[in-house]
């Protein structure tokens, strides 16, 4: 077998070194591209899926078709060795070939994120156990379709036309397949769960595949293999392609199996006043139907826009999201001029008021461009809004109120007083979030109201959000600020502030503090911890911030778990920073809630 050995590496060294200098030259793209990617593994990841796919299958088709297609494999016929050693001696050779570049780029990835990652032994021998496992599943089934030897291409016509179709007509995208769950994006992310039912299948997969190998090989005393290596005629090739464009075409005979789209853009259901509202659902949207939710929709944007003295309002599109919760509602626009906004229309729990409040933002913020919306002004445009509804819903006051006292003990919690969480407003949000943060926007507005009056109240919204004045040129090019307004109207933010200060002061609710911890050089993880009572239905989130990052989504942070107490599923450099967020739901609420949000910077 030594010997067989040397034979193979005299004939492929030169085709081994150049795959070997193309997968560098990819492995060190793919580094400078993961320096933005969620995980420094990431660049591993990328490069076991994309050259180690490519190397798995470019190699023993080259070993195959090498002996097989220019008859050599008769000379080592006659020698005193078995078909079988023959065979598993190429398929040595292949393997060894592979190694002897995944071996040590896996030890440079490891050295190169050491000051990034705590490597643990076990998350390494994970890591290296399953791009193994993957490796091994497509190398050893290209080995057995390159033992195909003329047919070869035939094979790989129909296995990618298989996996094509079932992907596309079947809802089960390659991706969520075993052998590509075992190199999938969980490979790059620290924390995961191993996916050992889809290692175990892989691995299974691959050793049946050797054992299509060695029966292609040693199949009629090697007959087949040579009867495989002759040249197709022409007629056979006609054949095959005959017989291909048959497959091909009586696949897509198979019915697509899609799940019913939720409404047809012809089915959306609009108001017959202005402005217009169209609701793009069949069936109720909170337990209302959706011709009286646009009807309502449209009456409360006509009388918001008689008393803030806008112009006229963009008609509004409101359309499912099924990707969303149904306390997240997003909003942008499409053309021609029509406002859009994103939510889950179809869950139950979805909150109407919430969902209006959305409707009422969006048309304002459509009245100011970006370059005349002053940051300072968000809290009183939320805060309107929310005042707005509670106007209009029963009993919806007494849950703000409720809502606006735990956002006014967290923020003492956190240390933040109330001039400065109005003066703060991002930062304000940022901690309390969307359920709490405008809770808190509206008792500032109801402060207003109760000081100011019916009146001045109104006169300063339409200041504030109503569209600028025309008589003073400077509104050209400065918008005044918050606080600039409301001192005029009589009111200063300071004694705003102090308005809506409150004598009791309760118990402070649970708040997230998040320590770092060093564990070797300059490595460190975060260990978070609620204190005071356990809420229920907590989740912790996480999300490390690139430079020059100042928002975070909270769609796009990663769960970190669901515990009063723990660590962050990741470790991190010196320097970096991290937003880590709890959350949890209240009954009482009515809403998920937002315990706090801290933004830990490692030394």
């Amino acid at each position: 077998m030594i010997a067989l050995l040397r034979k193979e590496w005299r004939e492929h060294w030169r085709f081994i070194l150049v795959l070997h200098l193309i997968g560098s030259v990819i492995f060190g793209l793919l580094w400078v591209a993961a320096h933005t990617a969620v995980s420094p593994l990431q660049a591993w990841r990328s490069q076991l899926v994309m050259f180690g796919t490519l190397a798995a299958i470019v190699m023993p088709n080259r070993l195959v078709m090498r002996e097989y297609g220019l008859g050599t494999q008769l000379f080592l016929e006659v020698l005193p060795i078995g078909r079988g050693t023959v065979l598993l001696t190429k398929w040595l050779a292949g393997w060894c070939a592979l190694m002897l570049f995944f071996v040590p780029a896996f030890g440079i990835a490891l050295f190169a994120v050491r000051d990034q990652v705590y490597l643990r032994a076990d998350l390494a021998g994970l890591v290296a156990l399953r791009s193994i496992v993957y490796l091994l599943f497509v190398y050893t089934g290209a080995f057995a379709i390159a033992l195909t030897l003329r047919f070869r291409f035939v094979v790989w016509g129909l296995l990618f036309l298989f996996v094509a179709t079932l992907s596309d007509r079947v809802q089960l995208p390659v991706a969520q397949w075993p052998p590509f769950l075992v190199a999938g994006e969980a490979l790059a992310l620290l924390g995961a769960p191993p996916p050992w039912r889809e290692i175990a299948i892989t691995a299974a997969l691959a050793a049946g595949l050797m054992g299509v190998c060695l029966a292609l090989a040693v199949s009629a005393r090697g007959a087949l293999a040579v009867v495989l290596a002759r040249r197709m005629s022409s007629r056979a090739r006609t054949l095959v392609a005959l017989a291909f464009g048959v497959v091909a075409g009586l696949s897509t005979l198979i019915e697509k199996r899609v799940p019913p789209p939720p409404f047809h853009l012809e089915q959306a259901v609009a108001s017959t006043a202005e402005p217009t509202v169209r609701v793009g659902w069949i069936d109720d949207v909170g337990g209302v139907p959706p011709a009286r939710l646009a009807a309502q929709l449209s009456s409360d944007l006509a009388a918001m826009r008689a008393w803030l003295g806008l112009r006229d309002l963009a008609p509004v599109a409101l359309v499912p999201d099924a990707w969303r919760e149904a306390h997240e509602i997003g909003f942008g626009k499409a053309p021609p001029n029509q406002l859009l906004v994103r939510a889950a229309l179809g869950a139950p729990e979805l909150a109407l008021p919430q969902l209006r409040e959305m409707v009422r933002i969006v048309e304002i913020l459509d009245q100011s461009p970006a370059y005349t919306w002053r940051e300072d002004r968000t809290w009183l445009l939320r805060g309107f809004s929310a005042w707005w509804e509670a106007g209009r819903t029963e009993g919806y006051t007494l849950l703000l109120r409720r809502r606006a006292d735990l956002a006014a003990r967290l923020l003492r919690a956190y240390g933040l007083d109330d001039e400065a969480a109005l003066r703060r407003a991002d930062t304000t949000d940022e901690l309390l979030g969307e359920c709490l943060g405008s809770a808190y926007a509206w008792r500032a507005v109801q402060t207003l109201h109760d000081r100011l009056g019916p009146a001045r109240y109104q006169a300063l919204m339409r200041a504030a959000l109503g569209q600028p004045s025309s008589d003073d040129g400077r509104s050209l090019v400065r918008v005044a600020a918050t606080a600039d307004l409301l001192a005029q109207a009589g009111l200063p933010l300071s004694q705003l502030a102090l308005a809506m200060r409150q004598d009791r002061s309760p118990a402070p609710p649970s708040a997230l503090r998040v320590e770092a911890a060093r564990l070797e050089g300059t490595v460190s993880e975060l260990r978070y911890r609620i204190v005071g009572a356990a809420p229920t239905g907590l989740t912790v989130r996480y999300k490390a911030l690139r430079p020059g990052e100042p928002a975070v989504d909270s769609v796009t942070t990663w769960w970190a778990g669901a515990k009063t107490s723990g660590v962050l599923p990741a470790t991190f450099a010196a320097g970096s920073r991290v937003f880590v967020m709890a959350e949890a739901f209240d009954p009482a609420l009515g809403c998920r809630y937002r315990l706090g949000a801290v933004r830990k910077e490692l030394p």
